[in-house]
């Protein structure tokens, strides 16, 4: 039985001129929110295993819940966003992640801390797509629609770059409970905002129904990838593992039979025939395989070959993040100018290049690999821009809410994989150099599939 939903009208009205960058703001603090935690989590865990005195293999989960309830649940929240509306969702999820962040902050034992990373994993999971597809829709036409774009990107890359800085600074000096009670305050004011400035979702123009076959078949698949890539990188491709990546395969082959008879699918077949989309989404899963290979190999990398202690691993490392901020400031006048196929594929092409440079400098003195660390990271920042514009900013709008989800869901599935792929050849033996050219080759398929699929030219956004 499938519970009818109100489908909002896919119009909204253009937002005055002045209110154009108060809006991009907020819609940038959503992105902000939902991923500073991802990694500043990470500096912080040998304080709560001390704490809790939980063994390594029970505190992983930790990061695992949150990893697994953002991309097991993006496409429900696509859909959701999409016959909900995009101002609702936005609020209720920023409310979810704030009492997330207080459960967490407050725990008293491991098990409230792993309630509140579920909650912050399932409000990043309906924030995230409601966001983008906000974005898409409220600056329909350039240079404001490539701007926000921009905006977004920036401020996701200062949520890595924040957390991977401020997260062992704040966990030293105050203790690793205001890694998530600092941030309530911000979440409380971002829902405020949201409610206040972003246009109220237009009135419903008729009845929809949630899929739920489908939404149990993709997010129990998105679930089972994930997962079993995940446990894959940590013990190796154990039977169980494996297992789990093929049940996750299994659930998502069975999804696409499914959807095509459905009269209102999770996942409608045209977004999988549309070729913006899908070069968007395959050249994203390159992207997030190539971001693997230079910030986990890498990390490792720096640790093992260079000696250095995982705070100056992560300061050496944040460069590139800022490399990548930096250079997502004028990829909105490179993609008016170019087009975003062609400033994709340039793009991949020095990331793979200097990839490629970094596996054959290795064990060379630490500068020089900071320097071709930097300069991947300055490669990097136009890719996610161009292919949100291209991939969200194309879709019908009333399925723009699903092929953000669509969109954000290739990077997590993807990047769960390459992790557990490059992991695996490390543990059998390969050399970093080895693993990090592998990564370079994910960014050149990455080329590939951007040249193939992604039209030279967007049309005009629906």
């Amino acid at each position: 039985m499938e519970p009818a939903l109100t489908a909002p009208a896919p119009a909204a009205p253009p937002r005055p001129a002045h209110r154009r960058w108060p809006v991009a703001v907020v819609l940038a603090s959503v992105m902000f929110l939902v991923l500073f935690d991802s990694l500043a989590v990470a500096t912080a865990l040998p304080q709560i295993a001390t704490e809790f005195d939980v063994a390594p293999d029970r505190l992983q989960w930790v990061i695992t819940l949150y990893s697994l309830s953002i991309g097991g649940f993006l496409l429900l929240g696509g859909r959701v966003c999409d016959l909900w509306g995009r101002r609702r969702l936005i609020v209720a999820s920023l409310i979810v992640n704030t009492v997330g962040l207080i459960v967490a902050g407050v725990a008293a034992t491991l098990l409230p801390l792993l309630v509140g990373r579920v909650l912050q994993g399932l409000g990043a999971a309906f924030a995230i797509p409601a966001a983008l597809a906000s974005a898409a829709a409220l600056f329909p036409d350039e240079p404001w629609r490539s701007r926000v774009f921009a905006v977004i990107a920036g401020a996701g890359n200062t949520a890595g770059l924040a957390g991977a800085v401020c997260g062992g600074l704040i966990t030293s000096y105050w203790g690793w409970r205001w890694i998530f009670l600092a941030v309530v305050p911000v979440a409380a004011v971002a829902a405020l905002a949201s409610a206040r400035l972003l246009p109220p979702d237009p009135p419903p123009v008729g009845e929809r129904s949630l899929d739920v076959a489908g939404a149990v078949l993709a997010t129990g698949g998105l679930l089972a990838l994930i997962y079993g890539a995940t446990r894959s990188s940590e013990q190796g491709p154990t039977p169980s593992a494996v297992a789990v990546l093929a049940a996750g395969l299994f659930l998502l082959a069975i999804l696409v039979p499914l959807e095509r008879r459905i009269r209102h699918p999770l996942l409608k077949p045209a977004l999988l025939r549309s070729r913006s989309l899908m070069a968007s989404c395959l050249a994203f899963a390159a992207h997030s395989a190539s971001y693997a290979a230079v910030v986990v190999v890498g990390s490792l990398y720096l640790q093992q070959v260079h000696r250095l202690s995982a705070a100056q691993t992560g300061l050496v490392l944040a460069p590139v993040l800022l490399a990548a901020l930096v250079s997502s400031v004028p990829a909105g006048t490179l993609i008016r100018r170019y087009g975003p196929r062609t400033v994709v594929a340039v793009a991949l092409v020095l990331c793979a290049t200097t990839l490629t440079a970094v596996a054959l400098v290795s064990g060379s003195p630490l500068p020089v690999v900071v320097a071709l660390l930097f300069a991947w990271g300055l490669s990097a920042g136009p890719i996610y821009v161009a292919l949100t514009r291209e991939g969200i900013g194309n879709a019908t709008p009333e399925d723009r809410g699903t092929a953000s989800a669509l969109f954000e869901s290739t990077t997590h599935v993807g990047g769960a994989i390459s992790v557990a792929v490059f992991l695996t050849m490390l543990g059998a033996g390969a050399a970093f150099g080895t693993v990090q050219l592998v990564g370079a080759v994910a960014a050149g398929l990455g080329i590939v599939a951007t040249i193939a699929l992604m039209p030279g030219r967007s049309s005009p956004a629906a």
